[in-house]
């Protein structure tokens, strides 16, 4: 077994939904740039949930995921969308299993930044830009250090967290899961804002905040 697939590996450990979809982009690789290719998945991901909850944007939205997709196959199309239920199923296993707010029932792994894990496994990130993904088990670490035991949170009703380079979103899943642990409900008390100058980690993080 080589590195690169030891690698896969490590990422997927622990999660069959993680491990279909690395094997579902593996199979792009003989045709397409592995780099496009999840690239155009997270976007034709975010149009799918846009495109049912923001109207307005429709039809532009629309003309666009038709231009990614022309560039594929019916079967390569239709794998993007198992990735995307890979990855809806992942994030329903995990919170599922995270049980209530300040149950103390926190599996393994916890929330997870599932797509930050699979683009740094598949080697993707722009070395020269400085685009590496923090770890999920530190970014938890510092969630929990800054939530501590929510006490200043319930006190205002609210958090505002605010993400000026957020790549896959995996610091705001992680203050979400600190939240939880705490005892707090976050998705009532937890308001964060997203910002990339990567178009592509602005749609990593859309699609797993929303999945």
């Amino acid at each position: 077994m080589g590195r690169q697939q030891r690698k896969e590996r490590a990422a997927s450990s622990g999660d069959p939904h993680k491990a279909a979809i690395i094997k579902l982009m593996r199979e792009f690789t003989h045709s397409h740039d592995p780099y496009t290719v999840f690239a155009d998945f997270v976007e034709v991901s975010a149009i799918a949930i846009s495109s049912k909850v923001d109207k307005s944007q429709f039809e532009v939205r629309e003309k666009r995921y038709l231009e990614i997709v022309g560039k594929y196959k019916r079967e390569e199309v239709n794998r993007f969308a198992a990735m995307f239920a890979e990855l809806q199923m992942s994030y329903r296993t995990r919170i599922d299993a995270i049980g209530d707010p300040g149950s103390g029932h926190e599996p393994a792994g916890g929330l997870g930044d599932v797509l930050g894990e699979i683009f740094m496994a598949l080697k993707l990130g722009n070395a020269r830009a400085g685009q590496f993904f923090t770890p999920y088990s530190v970014s938890l670490l510092m969630a929990m250090m800054t939530v501590g035991d929510g006490a200043s949170i319930r006190e205002q009703g609210f958090v505002t967290l605010q993400e000026p380079a957020c790549g896959s979103a995996g610091m705001v899943v992680a203050t979400a899961q600190a939240m939880h642990q705490a005892g707090l409900n976050y998705p009532e008390t937890l308001h964060a804002t997203c910002v990339d100058i990567d178009p592509r980690c602005v749609h990593m993080a859309y699609v797993q905040l929303l999945c």
